[in-house]
This record gives C-alpha cells, structure tokens and sequence, in this order.
C-alpha cells in the first residue's frame, strides 16, 4: 500500500483568491496591462495623474475630466499639522516603510468623510491618499534629516510638488518627468500581496486607510516592495565603491552577492 503525504500550502504563492480587471501581469512574457492599455504606450504617453485616473475610473480622461482631476489632486495636498508633529517624534532612523505605515492611520483622523460609504467618497478618499501619501514621504524624508518640512506647490504636477517637498528646491524637468515615469510602471501590479492585504482588511469593513495601511506593511516585505530597496542600498553601495575602490575588494574565493546576482533574484 503506497503511502501518501498530504502537503499543506502556507502560503498564497500560485493560489488563484479572486479576480481583477484593473490590470494583468504576465511576467514570463514581461506583459503588463492597466485597464486594457499596455504598460509601454503609457508610460511613452501618459502621465501619472492620467493613469491614476484611468486605474480609478476605468477609461482615460478627457481634457477638461483630467484638468478636473489633476485639480482635485492638487487641493488634496496638504497634510494636517498634528500629522508631521507625530512623526517628528519617531526616531529619526527608522525604516521609512513602517513611518509609512504607522502615519498612514493618522490620515484617517482628519477625514470627514472616513464613514462615508459611497462609491463617491472612496474615489474621493482614494485622492486624498494619493496626494497626501506623496507629502508624507517628502515630509518624513526631511523630517529625518532634520529639516521642516515644505508646503505644497500648487502650481506644481503630482511628480514635481514631491520633488519640490523633497528638496525644497524647483524640481529639473527630465529628473520629474523620469519620475512620472516610474510611478506610472510602479501603479498597479495586479492582484499582488499588498493588494491581497488591502483587500482582505477593507472586507471585514474597515476604513480605506487601515487596508492601505496592512498594504504598506506587506508591500515593506523583502519579497515584496522591499527588494527595491534593497537594489537601491544595492546601487548606493556601488556608487561608494566607485568613489572608494577598495571597498569593492574581496579577499581571494571569497563570495560576493548583490539583487540579481544571487542564486535568486527578486
């Protein structure tokens, strides 16, 4: 009699939970699709608020549908003071991921609308976290380095006004725009552990801020969001060894590693 053992998968790797239609990732062949536009055409002629549009909506905007938009996102900007006066009490190493996710919540503290459950008020909220979420990042960025924090630019683009909060200075148009870009292919990856995060917390009825929050938590993961930056730390340690040769050496037979060098890239 042939014994059989009984595997328990643990996890959700190649388990099919639901479906979505906002975008489809095959990465065997390096598709990705938003809404049923391919990834190149969008970020060749899109922009973020564009896309962000069209993952919210389902259709590309008008003109005066983006301008409408693009205002909404601009007034949307400004994070309330008690916010920063939070964050300036964490310690000033911690990881920006869980900062992220621990100021996240404090968003939902100052939003009138938190227990508005109406199609209307989520893609209203949905702006405001897209807005704000690209303030807190600046603001925490300078907060840490142990600056003030700098107001929004009203006349400035999405990609620009955090570039301007970032450094406080006039952002260069090709540093901007090459940023748009990135934030265009960084949008949406399907149905991804971030996104199973947000999905299983805002089904037991909790506000969009507490699922985007257990997101940034599982988007912070190694195998997850954070391998980007362990290619970034990866790419500062390259650049320090170009600056200081010796850094790079290495003792006879003795490995080294770096992401997407290893015997498993991520």
């Amino acid at each position: 009699m042939t014994e059989t053992d009984h595997v328990k998968n643990i996890g959700l790797r190649g388990v099919t939970v639901a479906d979505t239609r906002i975008s489809h990732v095959d990465g065997t062949n390096g598709i990705l699709i938003y809404r049923g536009y391919r990834i190149e055409d969008l970020a060749m002629h899109s922009t973020f608020e564009e896309t962000a549009y069209l993952l919210l909506h389902d259709w590309l905007p008008s003109t005066d549908q983006l301008e409408g938009f693009k205002k909404l996102l601009t007034e949307a900007r400004d994070v309330s003071g008690f916010v920063f006066e939070s964050l300036k009490l964490l310690p000033k190493g911690a990881c920006p991921m869980d900062v992220l996710q621990a100021a996240v919540p404090l968003l939902a503290m100052a939003d009138a609308e938190l227990e508005t459950e109406t199609r209307e008020a989520n893609i209203d909220m949905s702006v405001r976290l897209i807005s704000r979420i690209s303030s807190l990042v600046a603001g925490w960025d300078r907060i840490r380095k142990g600056l003030a924090p700098v107001a929004p630019d009203r006349l400035l683009s999405h990609t620009e006004n955090f570039l301007w909060q970032l450094t406080g200075m006039q952002p260069d148009p090709d540093v901007a725009r090459d940023l748009d870009t990135i934030l265009v292919l960084h949008a949406d990856h399907s149905f991804n552990a971030s996104t199973f995060a947000c999905r299983e917390v805002a089904s037991a009825r909790a506000h969009m801020y507490a699922a985007v929050a257990a997101g940034v938590g599982a988007l912070s993961g190694s195998l997850h969001g954070g391998a980007n930056a362990q290619v970034m730390k990866m790419l500062l340690r390259t650049t320090e060894r170009k600056r200081h040769p010796r850094m790079g050496e290495k003792s006879a037979g003795q490995r080294q590693e770096d992401y997407g060098h290893g015997p498993r890239s991520l």
